[in-house]
């Protein structure tokens, strides 16, 4: 009879749900809270993030700092949607006013408060649930306009008075045409940067031929150092230096730029082969020393025995020792 009691199973599958619906339970409360905490997160990004935007047009409008802090927690408060604001907290950083630019910066923190997951640690620990509440942070920021300086290089040699192809206006009348276009279009959105006194500024540099930058540019970035566009070789023809006519020193073309080749070049051997270079081969006579050899007697008359009978002396020519330096220094 004991054995037949023991290996009765009727009557198990109700105990067994019993104890089978905690955890599933469980599980079922913090897949809910879990997804109520991921929408409440993602509805605080998103309210952050227009309040971003709304709040970086506010500075360069030029408000006042309170005026922005205020402006940006109203238009956040009033974007959260189905998250209460009194579980949010705000922090804005501001760029500095004075130079233009800048990141703004938004910062908020999610205090989200669990639906189940106090009565689910009750259960586990049979008393009190204690502090259950979840913190999550937000962060967002705007790159804001910065100042900009333009530099207007415009040519005005003889040929600008020719007529431009196809519009019978002669070309420095459509040069100017564009350059005021240019201006006006930035001007107007310096007018949106009231946070500084000089959000755009301009400066024109008139050319005819070249624009002297200052031999202290030679080795900037944003020079031409290997002689990559080809307007940089309109007065020059590389080709004609070929190794055919001089193995020792010629020029060739790699990868669109040229490079010296051959020892002839000296120092300087396959390097790129630039207008610019040539100004630093170019040398010229700085200094020269006079070195004069002693004098030598020469022997007119001699004797039988080979001696010299008669002579006169004679002063050589003196040799000079040169010293070179640069020609002039590279002006652009």
């Amino acid at each position: 009879m004991i054995r037949d009691f023991f290996r009765d199973r009727r009557g198990n599958y109700a105990l067994m749900t019993v104890i089978t619906m905690i955890p599933l339970m469980g599980a079922v409360a913090i897949a809910v809270d879990y997804t109520e905490l991921i929408r409440q997160k993602q509805e605080t990004l998103n309210a952050l993030d227009a309040a971003g935007i709304a709040t970086a047009q506010q500075i360069v409008s030029g408000a006042s700092d309170d005026q922005v802090r205020a402006f940006a927690k109203q238009f956040f408060e009033a974007n959260l949607s189905h998250v209460a604001a009194a579980n949010t907290a705000l922090t804005v950083t501001l760029p500095n006013n004075n130079t233009g630019g800048g990141t703004l910066i938004l910062q908020a923190s999610l205090k989200y408060k669990p639906y189940f997951l106090p009565v689910a640690i009750m259960l586990l620990n049979g008393g009190t649930a204690g502090e259950t509440n979840v913190g999550v942070t937000a962060r967002s920021e705007v790159r804001l306009k910065n100042t900009l300086e333009v530099a207007l290089v415009l040519d005005n040699s003889g040929s600008m008075g020719l007529n431009g192809s196809g519009t019978g206006q002669k070309r420095i009348d459509l040069l100017k045409q564009a350059a005021k276009q240019l201006v006006d279009t930035l001007a107007q959105q310096a007018q949106q940067m009231k946070q500084i006194s000089k959000p755009v500024q301009f400066s024109l540099v008139p050319f005819s031929a070249s624009v002297n930058v200052g031999p202290t540019h030679d080795q900037d970035p944003w020079m031409d150092l290997n002689g990559v566009s080809p307007i940089h070789h309109e007065d020059f023809d590389w080709s004609t230096m070929s190794s055919a006519n001089d193995p020792n020193k010629y020029a060739q073309k790699v990868g669109g730029i040229w490079y010296k080749r051959g020892a002839g070049w000296g120092d300087t051997k396959d390097q790129p082969l630039t207008r610019f270079s040539l100004y630093s081969d170019m040398t010229v006579e700085s200094d020269r020393e006079t070195v004069q050899p002693p004098r030598q007697y020469v022997c007119d008359v001699t004797n039988r025995d080979g001696s010299c009978n008669k002579g006169h002396w004679v002063t050589p020519s003196p040799t000079y020792v040169y010293t070179t330096s640069r020609y002039a220094s590279w002006q652009g």
